[in-house]
């Protein structure tokens, strides 16, 4: 059987085809430790990794970002981006068994953020919003400390164990479980896997903000409650996502008055 030489037309032609193949890979694919984005230093405190997956809902982007350590899902406000891209984010605060409605998905953990960096497309940010900023729609939870303190009189549960006396005594009380009365100024439920609970009782300095004490719980309360708190107190509790508070009592059960 007679061998057939190539024309140089067909060996081009082959040449190319196999040139294109070689170069046909993913870039979702590809191991994030081998991007080279990922060769400056994470920066403290942030989490980065590759786009796995991504979805929007409800003006939500839901992002699954890996490493070859860790996955994990964050939801921002909705914004640009693809898989194969790399980001980092400030760490949060862990949702459990969350359920989007809008996805009809249930999310073991997740966290929410104000927004994220995209190291592959900078400008990608959502507009109006850093990477610490709140999550969209999310109210604030600083309390109005501008309330006037004489205005509300608590007696304490325990005498001289008052808001001031926390502030005043934060590094010997930090990690310590104690229990206080006060009266709810402020309510925000839901945000962060959270309900954030401001108490003031009458004590304290309304210009250094000692006057108001801001407290984490699963239980619910209104504005205007007198209710004893139980829980531990913790100093400077970053949330991320722009949840920031010098000192805090942290899962706090509760016991209305």
């Amino acid at each position: 059987m007679k061998s057939r030489k190539l024309t140089p037309a067909i060996a081009g032609l082959l040449t190319a085809l196999l040139l294109t193949q070689a170069g046909c890979v993913d870039s979702g694919q590809e191991p994030a430790a081998a991007n080279p984005v990922l060769d400056a230093p994470v920066p403290a405190g942030m989490y980065r990794g590759a786009v796995l997956e991504t979805m929007n809902a409800s003006g939500y982007t839901y992002v699954f970002i890996g490493t070859d350590q860790e996955k994990r899902w964050v939801a921002v406000p909705q914004v640009a981006i693809n898989v194969g891209d790399i980001v980092q984010v400030h760490p949060g605060a862990p949702m459990a068994d969350f359920e989007s409605k809008s996805l009809n998905r249930r999310f073991e953990m997740i966290y929410f953020l104000g927004g994220l960096e995209n190291l592959s497309a900078p400008s990608a940010l959502a507009d109006g919003y850093s990477s610490d900023a709140l999550p969209l729609g999310h109210p604030s939870t600083d309390a109005d400390v501008t309330a006037a303190s004489a205005d509300i009189t608590v007696v304490e549960l325990k005498e001289g164990q008052n808001v001031a006396y926390v502030y005043a005594n934060r590094d010997a009380l930090a990690g310590q479980h104690i229990s206080l009365r006060g009266k709810v100024v402020k309510y925000n439920s839901s945000i962060l896997g959270w309900n954030f609970i401001h108490i003031q009782d009458g004590s304290g300095d309304v210009a250094d903000g000692s006057n108001d004490l801001t407290v984490t719980s699963k239980s619910e309360a209104a504005v205007g409650d007198t209710i004893v708190l139980t829980g531990t107190i913790i100093l400077n509790k970053d949330f991320g996502a722009g949840y920031s508070f010098p000192v805090l009592m942290e899962d706090a059960s509760i016991a209305a008055e």
